[in-house]
């Protein structure tokens, strides 16, 4: 018996004989078909993924890496808005393993190895073909770098503050990132203008990394496309991965026959009726302002000058461009891109006047345009807030039994959720790992520590 999957909640493993069935609605307003596949020895894997974030694109990934000659693997991708579209496009981009207080994140080390991987991918991507050219809406020549290696320092304010990092640093021996602290005046050689005295301890993670989020989905979506490509020319001309932007209306009606569904869509998750109070996920809406020196000026930031953490962040891309944020309204409902000019004026007071106090040059800065998103924050635990992942079969099939609307031949549900602020140190490790747990139908390959909610939390 698998791991955490017991009674009603165990994983079915005899795959069911594969039937025809007519076309019928169901309450949720999709249409739905079912189609046997023509050669089962030759079968496709058909999975659907939710959500074009960062979750949702790093399973998609490794799903695809599941291709073999006798079984396929097509990937359909559903977002109504696009690749990055949402809060994970919109983030910082800042890449460090440890939390606010300077300890290592649970799994962080794996995490941060994993995201390093995947960045590479990206890379590789974008550097195999020239042929790409926009990468939408990141303000970036194509040129630039995916990814900046520059680092990441933090002042520190209180004594208090500066012996807890302290004491957490001891703990953190081999591990891949080193935390370290540079003086004052070390820091504002690396950060000119840095209001810090010389005799100040600053925390500094050298190997720390700030990457154009959206961008790099992008990219990261063109390697899945061209992977898919490749393995069609190595003889699997049935495996495929296509981006469907359409709205999911609820995960009953989803329009095809799939092996399995992995429910990646961070705040939205709610709006699926199947799922809807069902998570014990609370919201976080954020502003952040993207801001370039203008060239009269005169000046320009070091090319070595890494990126900022204090009550803001700056994460600097370039030597004339930063991403300033983040504002936090908590329990937010507004899920909307669309900032009102009340909202954007209140959310740049808040972040230039904050910023100002670690950072005053960032008032000779110009603001080019502010974007919001809205986070999924999942519950604390005795090892900090996790992400929500598992099997959700009990959850979806008990919302059919209420409504009427049970159907044969139902694909496994997965959800990968509530990343919070984590999305990046955890997306690529754990997007590893759900798809190896849809893909052998095995729950058990998920951290247990993951898992917990599932039994904290009424599935009735």
């Amino acid at each position: 018996m698998a791991e955490g999957v017991s009674g009603s909640n165990r994983l079915s493993f005899a795959k069911p004989a594969l039937q025809h069935f007519a076309k019928r609605s169901c309450r949720c307003g999709y249409v739905r078909s079912f189609s046997a596949h023509a050669n089962p020895s030759h079968a496709v894997r058909r999975y659907a993924v939710l959500g074009a974030g960062f979750a949702g694109l790093s399973v998609a990934w490794h799903l695809l890496q599941h291709t073999n000659a006798k079984a396929p693997v097509c990937v359909d991708l559903f977002d109504e808005e696009g690749i990055g579209a949402g809060a994970s496009g919109v983030s910082g981009g800042l890449l460090h393993p440890f939390s606010p207080k300077g300890r290592l994140l649970w799994k962080g080390a794996e995490g941060w190895s994993a995201a390093v991987q995947l960045f590479s991918v990206a890379e590789r991507a974008i550097a195999l073909d020239s042929s790409i050219t926009d990468l939408t809406n990141t303000q970036l020549p194509i040129a630039e770098p995916l990814v900046w290696r520059r680092g990441i320092i933090r002042p520190a304010f209180t004594d208090n503050e500066i012996q807890e990092y302290k004491q957490n640093m001891m703990k953190h021996s081999g591990i891949p990132v080193e935390l370290t602290t540079i003086s004052g005046a070390q820091a504002k050689m690396l950060v000119p203008g840095l209001t810090v005295m010389a005799n100040d301890v600053v925390f500094f993670m050298p190997q720390a990394v700030n990457i154009n989020p959206r961008r790099y989905l992008q990219a990261l979506w063109h390697a899945c496309q061209t992977y898919a490509r490749d393995a069609s020319a190595r003889g699997c001309a049935e495996t495929k991965v296509v981006l469907i932007r359409e709205h999911v209306q609820c995960l009953s009606g989803l329009p095809g026959d799939y092996d399995g569904v992995v429910v990646c869509l961070g705040a939205k998750v709610n709006l699926l009726p199947e799922l809807a109070g069902k998570l014990p996920l609370s919201s976080c809406r954020g502003i952040v302002a993207n801001l370039h020196l203008p060239l009269e000026s005169g000046e320009e930031l070091r090319e070595d000058m890494p990126s900022i953490l204090s009550n803001t962040w700056l994460a600097i891309q370039g030597t004339r461009r930063l991403v300033l944020g983040a504002t936090r309204v908590r329990g937010s409902t507004e899920l909307s891109s669309v900032i009102s000019q009340n909202e954007a004026s209140r959310a740049l007071e808040e972040l230039i006047s904050k910023t100002a106090m670690i950072y005053p040059p960032i008032l000779t800065w110009k603001v080019t345009s502010l974007s919001a998103g809205v986070r999924a924050i999942p519950p604390r635990t005795n090892v900090g807030a996790l992400p929500l992942v598992g099997c959700i079969d009990e959850i979806v099939e008990n919302y059919l039994r209420r409504n009427s609307c049970a159907e044969k031949n139902r694909p496994h549900f997965w959800l990968f959720g509530g990343l919070g602020s984590r999305g990046l140190i955890y997306h690529a490790w754990l997007g590893k790992k759900i798809a190896e747990a849809v893909v052998s139908k095995d729950e058990a390959i998920l951290p247990q520590e993951l898992k917990q909610w599932k039994y904290r939390t009424s599935v009735v």
